[in-house]
């Protein structure tokens, strides 16, 4: 038998030590007395039995051998010592006899005498021949050597008196010895006897030990015997037969589901437990059943109370639900339909199973394609998956021929429905049924609608809005395909709005606004509508070609030149008009709104009020502004953007005193770019920071070097601070940590007039700390602007710069030469040099010369030079 317990700790498998309860096992290390090891026990007392009856078989087996063996000596001992002694008896009688022959012997008689000595001759040698055995059969004790010696004697005397009677003894000596060897023979007769008297009583012993033995382990043995058999008995009963009835008993509860009261245990201590033995493992196996079956049970109820909870609760949610319940057996054809499903399909309540074909008729005729479909996925679908899809349900009353009346009409009371349905295959997995519900989504399609609504029109003026007409464009553009198509975009921003909404507020602003969503909505014509994008800004659709949105686009403007009326007030506001037409070149519907906002773009800049029609060149202007917005950095890094330097003269003495640093690009694709094209570009996006920066110190190291080529000369280089520039703080920190290093020697910085106005004292702080490190500061384009004199004596220019528009001038009107020279004269009195600026012909230098002016620069002198050029223009002027 297998022994599943543990031999050292007794362990249960499975864990189920830890279930046993209370006294169900002893300390961790105690052994436990399985039925195996009982068995095992019985057997090891059976083998013990067993050698205590062998060990007594062979004690009595050796007992019998030690008799036997003591007899076989003593009977060979025996026989032997008493043939010795018989020969020796009667030879020592024939000793008598030659004895009393030699007393009686006469003359004569020799030849019957020479016969017996012959005879006793071989007498004494057999006598000599027994005593010899008799000695070497055993080591005789001390009295049978003297008995021996004495025969011995007597032997060799009657040997004497035979062979040398002249030698013999006398007579007496003879006679007493062989009284001495007959007492001798007597002696060993009774040592003999005496002998065999001791073995016969060791024998006696020997064998009464044999029967003690014999009784005492045979009851020894019985004993164990009936020891073991009660054990036996004791064993089966108590822990075989006993436990098996309790099992049976358990397992009878068990089937009688009697599983509140815990199994009794059957061990020795007292309390609930199991022996740790096999069956006290099955036992407790049991008991672990039946709690795991008591509380499986117990789960089974609960799980069985909250499903009619559940179904309870189901019952009662879809009595109060407003969704439908249906289902479709397919293998039986049964449909059914929930009171509310038919409620909501209007189909009557107790009209039996109304069918599919009958449930179709009560669904929108455009809704029926989309319901088959997906009822065929759900008839071809896998276990479990899912379909839905919305309808409209018809109402209940078709509408009356003949006039509508007022109120809601049919369209208006048609509900929407979401059916969703489940799939649920049989055994062989075909589809077997179909399930599922019916929600009446009207109100959330109506919500829908309305978020549609607000997501494609405008909350202010109730017109639509940007993703309204990008929607629109993109579906005319599929609708019509590729190719030239009549429709023209024109996109409307209001003049002067600003103006109105700064000063009368942005509530006066939405009502101006709607004001002119209504005046714009009013001139349209069928087939065109008007969306408003945002702030100012509206969009005019009109799908019939160029001519009838030129005309559109003027009856516009008409219609703004008189004013609107709002909240009282009559306020006037212009339209400036960029109008697109499309000419089918591109793919993009999106494309011609960008082309009427280019075009709305020009008309603002070209005075606002005013329409004008896109063309290829308003577009190739953008394409090229784009490109040179993408190119300028990696033009900058590239080294395409590069400075040239226009000489700056003194004009009393013509002496060459520095140079304007000007920058330029020499595009790779586009060739030389203006610097009225990429400097705006540069503003906006901010690139003019690095570009500045790439300006100063490409000019700081040049004015460095050319003043080490004139040995130390107070040659200047001007640089231009643009107000991007001016206004970031971090860069102006920057700037003038680089200028901090000695760098700023003979550098000159030129600021616009207009830059100082909008925050006169931040700029003013930012331009003394220019003016604290040694950088000259110079009023550019002075004249341009303002042309305020309070800035002059207020901010710490050095120099002011006279734009180039009043030199030019002077040839044309004679009070500009006044006006030169009271700017002139102005800047002086203050403390401040004068450059003038684009001097083109000797008779503006000469009037120049006589008002007083300190610099000039212009053509006249030079062209913007490259590196080399002005250099050359230092040798020959005799700088270096």
């Amino acid at each position: 038998m297998t022994d599943i317990v543990s031999e050292e700790s007794g362990a249960l498998p499975g864990g189920m030590h830890d279930r046993a309860g209370p006294g169900s096992g002893s300390g961790t290390g105690r052994r436990t007395l399985t039925i195996a090891r009982s068995a095992l026990l019985l057997a090891a007392a059976l083998v013990v039995c067993l050698a205590v009856m062998l060990a007594v078989g062979l004690e009595l087996m050796r007992g019998m051998d030690r008799v036997a063996d003591g007899w076989r000596d003593y009977d060979l001992q025996a026989a032997t010592k008493s043939d010795a002694l018989s020969e020796v008896r009667g030879h020592l009688g024939l000793g008598g006899v030659i004895d009393h022959f030699r007393e009686g012997a006469q003359p004569g008689t020799a030849g019957h005498a020479a016969g017996d000595h012959a005879a006793l001759d071989r007498a004494l040698a057999l006598s000599r021949a027994n005593l010899a055995i008799y000695r070497d059969i055993v080591t005789p004790g001390e009295d049978e050597a003297r008995a021996i010696a004495a025969i011995a004697a007597f032997l060799d005397a009657i040997q004497v008196q035979m062979e040398d009677p002249a030698a013999a003894i006398p007579a007496e000596a003879f006679d007493a010895c062989r009284r001495d060897a007959v007492k001798g023979l007597a002696a060993l007769n009774s040592h003999l006897s005496a002998q065999r008297a001791r073995l016969t009583a060791a024998t006696l012993t020997d064998i009464e030990d044999l029967q003690r033995l014999m009784a005492v382990g045979g009851g020894i043995i019985a004993a164990l015997v009936l020891a073991l058999a009660g054990t036996a008995v004791w064993f089966t009963r108590s822990r075989i037969v006993g436990p098996l009835g309790r099992l049976v008993e358990d397992a009878r509860r068990l089937a009688r589901r009697d599983l509140d009261r815990p199994f009794q245990g059957w061990g020795r201590r007292r309390g609930p437990g199991f022996r740790r033995d096999e069956l006290g493992l099955l036992g407790r196996s049991l008991e672990d059943s039946r709690t795991a079956l008591r509380d499986l049970f117990a789960a089974i109820e609960e799980k069985t109370r909250r499903l009619g909870e559940s179904e309870r609760r189901y019952a009662m949610a879809a009595a109060a639900t407003n969704d439908g319940l249906w289902d479709w057996d397919l293998e039986s054809g049964d449909f059914y339909l929930s009171a509310r499903l038919r409620q909501m399909l209007h189909l009557p309540a107790d009209g039996g199973d109304p069918g599919l074909a009958a449930l179709l008729a009560h669904i929108h005729p455009d809704d029926r394609h989309a319901v088959l479909a997906a009822i065929r996925q759900g008839e071809h679908g896998a276990d479990g998956a899912s379909f839905d899809v919305e309808f409209r349900v018809l109402p209940p009353n078709p509408e009356p021929e003949g006039p509508k009346p007022d109120g809601p009409t049919q369209e208006d009371a048609t509900r929407w429905l979401h059916l969703h349905g489940i799939v649920a295959a049989g055994p062989a997995g075909r589809v077997a049924r179909l399930a599922g519900s019916a929600a009446d989504v009207s109100d959330r399609k109506s919500y829908e609608a309305r978020l549609v609504h607000q997501a494609t029109h405008d909350f202010l003026t109730g017109l639509p809005n940007r993703a309204y007409l990008i929607h629109w464009l993109r579906g005319s553009r599929a609708a019509e395909g590729i190719g030239r198509s009549d429709l023209a975009l024109l996109f409307l921003d209001l003049d002067g709005f600003k103006v109105v909404n700064d000063s009368l507020g942005h509530a006066v602003g939405d009502r101006v606004l709607v004001a002119t969503a209504e005046r714009i909505a009013g001139l349209m014509e069928a087939g065109e509508f008007v969306v408003r994008l945002g702030g100012d800004e509206f969009v005019v659709a009109v799908p019939s070609g160029r001519e009838a949105a030129i005309a559109r686009a003027q009856g516009l403007e008409t219609a703004f030149q008189r004013p609107l009326c709002v909240g009282g007030m009559e306020l006037r506001v212009g339209l400036s008009i960029g109008l697109a037409v499309d000419d089918g070149t591109s793919d993009d519907p999106d494309g011609l709104l960008r082309d009427a906002d280019i075009a709305l773009y020009r008309a603002k800049e070209h005075g606002k009020g005013r329409t004008v029609l896109f063309d290829a060149s308003l577009r190739e202007a953008i394409l090229i502004r784009s490109r040179l917005q993408r190119d300028l950095t990696p033009s900058l890094e590239a080294g395409d953007i590069f400075l040239v330097y226009q000489p700056i003269v003194s004009l009393p003495d013509g002496r060459l005193t520095g140079f304007e640093a000007l920058v330029r690009w020499r595009h790779p694709d586009l060739g030389p770019v203006s610097p009225a094209q990429f400097i705006p570009i540069a503003e906006e996006t901010g690139q003019i920071l690095p570009l500045g920066r790439h300006v100063l110190e490409r000019a700081v190291e040049q004015l460095g070097r050319w003043r080490r080529m004139a040995g130390g000369a107070a040659l200047t280089v001007n640089v231009n601070l643009s107000a991007r520039q001016m206004w970031d703080e971090r860069y102006v920190d920057d700037m003038l940590a680089f200028l901090a290093g000695g760098r700023a020697d003979g550098l000159k910085v030129e600021v616009t007039e207009s830059m100082t106005v909008a925050d006169h004292d931040q700029a003013r702080a930012i331009l003394e700390r220019f003016h604290a490190l040694g950088v000259a500061l110079c009023m550019d384009d002075f004249g341009t602007g303002y042309s305020s004199l309070s800035h002059l004596g207020s901010l710490p220019f050095d120099i002011v710069k006279i734009d180039k528009s009043f030199v030019s001038a002077l040839g044309s009107d004679p009070r500009q030469e006044s006006l030169l020279r009271g700017i002139v004269e102005l800047a002086h009195r203050i403390g401040l040099e004068v450059v003038a600026e684009g001097v083109e012909t000797e008779e503006e230098r000469a009037v120049l010369t006589r008002i007083g002016c300190d610099y000039a620069q212009g053509y006249l002198f030079a062209r913007p030079l490259s590196v080399a050029d002005a250099e050359a223009l230092l040798l020959a002027a005799g700088r270096p």
